[in-house]
């Protein structure tokens, strides 16, 4: 059975990642088998977590730090897009001999580590291995801020859209056909063109990488569609984080509008950093008239309590306000799960607990 999928988006600052440790840490106390996943290229996962360095492989998470797991595990994973590009190789490749000449091309090095896209298509697939790999019941993913998972969620289109481009049809057609042993021969205008501007030896090279990845193509065109399969089956949910602030509830909700416009699942807000009331009123002439202070300190010091206790009440009153719109933006049944302020940063592993009891659960 694949696993459960948990997706958490929002705009930077917002405390996304922090959230993903804390909702993989909540899930895994519950016994359940948890993969956290970032691929946000900020790398700020190891520090929530005080794991230190982690990259592509699993790295266990030890969670009796914080109580009984009850048989669960967390394993946290950093994205190496080329490690995962290089690894897809080695799996499709039809022999040993074309995988070590594609992994060898110079093209395929630059395409793999710095072609437009393709951090997030390997993002993608390392979800999708995650996802199929049965060894994990839930797998949290903590994506870049909002802009940015934009492109992550756009990766399998864009794969799809390349691989039915007829050009590309083209370039990796068998050599008898034409293609890009037309280049390679020199047969073609454009390859007069292609090596003045690039170099003979460059041409050679990116022929060669396509005439190699031939074999490959419908494995990632399989792949791809798989992508799409996960992104809208019914055990992957997208969280949106947000904070009560004006510009991450903005953001919250254009992102909103983008999981509606493309048919994704959305499970519910997380909204963070949320002042509560005051738990009481505060009267200001019940307030004792004298103290130990001078009557002029001691008016002072009435005043500045009177004073303070208002600007929390009007905060919470709009951050309530704030609330209500993000739920109102939302489907009339959707979750929204409010994490308290905490009163200050948190940067050790245990203070994670703190947030547990505020975010959504093993159900």
């Amino acid at each position: 059975m694949s696993a459960r999928v948990t997706i958490c988006c929002g705009s930077g600052g917002v405390g996304k990642t922090t959230l993903s440790a804390a909702l993989a840490i909540r899930l895994a106390l519950a016994g359940r088998r948890v993969a956290v996943l970032t691929i946000d290229p900020a790398r700020r996962l190891a520090d929530s977590l005080s794991i230190g360095a982690f990259g592509n492989e699993p790295r266990a998470v030890p969670l009796e730090r914080l109580g009984d797991a009850k048989g669960g595990s967390l394993d946290a994973m950093m994205l190496d897009a080329k490690a995962t590009f290089d690894g897809l190789i080695r799996r499709f490749a039809p022999d040993e001999a074309t995988a070590q000449r594609v992994l060898r091309n110079r093209y395929y090095q630059f395409a793999s580590s710095r072609l437009g896209g393709a951090h997030e298509y390997m993002a993608m697939e390392k979800l999708l291995e995650l996802w199929q790999s049965d060894a994990y019941d839930e797998v949290v993913v903590d994506t870049p801020p909002t802009r940015h998972a934009l492109d992550f969620l756009q990766a399998p289109d864009r794969l799809s859209h390349l691989l039915d481009q007829g050009v590309l049809r083209w370039l990796v057609m068998p050599a008898t056909k034409g293609g890009w042993r037309a280049i390679e021969l020199g047969s073609e205008a454009v390859a007069r063109v292609l090596k003045r501007l690039l170099g003979r030896g460059t041409v050679g090279e990116i022929a060669e990488f396509f005439e190699s990845f031939r074999d490959m193509w419908e494995d990632f065109r399989t792949r791809s569609d798989r992508v799409h399969a996960l992104l809208r089956d019914p055990a992957t949910r997208f969280l949106l984080i947000a904070a009560p602030d004006e510009a991450a509830r903005t953001e919250a909700l254009f992102f909103l509008d983008v999981l509606g416009d493309r048919g994704l699942p959305f499970g519910g807000f997380v909204v963070n950093r949320v002042l509560p009331a005051p738990a009481h009123d505060l009267d200001r002439d019940r307030l004792p008239e004298a103290g130990p202070l001078p009557p002029e300190r001691w008016r002072a010091v009435l005043d500045g309590v009177v004073a303070a206790h208002d600007r929390r009440r009007r905060a919470a009153e709009l951050h309530a306000r704030a609330i209500a719109e993000l739920r109102a933006a939302g489907p009339p049944d959707a979750p929204c799960w409010i994490v308290p302020d905490q009163g200050r940063d948190l940067h050790a592993f245990e203070d994670l607990a703190l947030l547990l009891p505020h975010l959504p659960g093993a159900d």
